[in-house]
């Protein structure tokens, strides 16, 4: 449920404040490289392990834009993660989290590693691209996450198949930015790209397009984490 009563916020805020702290003390965060709190769902209760719930939304973010989808927490997108992956991952770290039987070879650049990543409950969704650069000694390092699948979304509801205005106005909107996978628009409080439908913009549109060009129905089409 999404909704939310006034009289019930303090009891809420202590709910949230406890579940966290729990959180920290039981070591939850069991994820290599990083130190995030464990998912907390609106009435401060924890989530469950990754992807068992609806998370209606984290801590300190505001109510999903009216009648959006809302994701689980293995398709939350947030500040430079998607799920349980983010930009900075080891190969290995990688390996460790993903099921091998999720794990494709992608299309890529020469000399460049690009691995598919199935969704588990539902294999006929897009494949999330995950991009790999050299790590410094030996190993690779992820680089960049490239998304099209619709179940990915941000607290707000907002994803694939999202008009641009809705996360101009929920997350702001720094530049546009030509990118590999086409015309982006950058939402740089966020760290996200949102790839923009070039039959929704002026013909010849590139990264030098006034904002104000870019109509606020333009629908979204891919996330680019970086």
């Amino acid at each position: 449920m999404l909704t939310s009563f006034s009289g019930s916020r303090p009891r809420a805020a202590t709910l949230a404040l406890a579940a966290l702290l729990l959180a920290g003390c039981q070591g939850t965060t069991s994820e290599p490289g990083t130190s995030a709190p464990a998912f907390v769902a609106a009435d401060g209760l924890p989530a469950g392990s990754p992807g068992q719930a609806p998370v209606a939304r984290q801590p300190g973010v505001a109510a999903p834009v009216a009648g959006a989808p809302v994701p689980d927490s293995l398709h939350l997108v947030s500040p430079g993660r998607a799920g349980r992956l983010r930009p900075g991952l080891s190969e290995k770290e990688l390996r460790a989290l993903v099921p091998a039987g999720q794990l494709r070879p992608g299309p890529g650049e020469a000399g460049q590693q690009v691995l598919g990543l199935l969704d588990a409950s539902r294999p006929e969704a897009p494949a999330t691209r995950l991009f790999f650069a050299p790590l410094a000694g030996s190993g690779l390092v992820l680089k960049r996450i490239f998304i099209t699948d619709p179940q990915y979304r941000t607290a707000e509801g907002i994803g694939v198949g999202s008009p641009f205005g809705a996360a101009r106005q929920n997350l702001g909107f720094t530049r546009l930015r030509d990118t590999p996978f086409g015309l982006a628009a950058v939402s740089g409080q966020v760290r996200l790209a949102w790839l923009i439908d070039p039959n929704s913009l002026p013909a010849g549109a590139n990264q030098h397009l006034a904002p104000a060009a870019i109509p606020t129905a333009a629908r979204i089409t891919g996330i680019v984490l970086y």
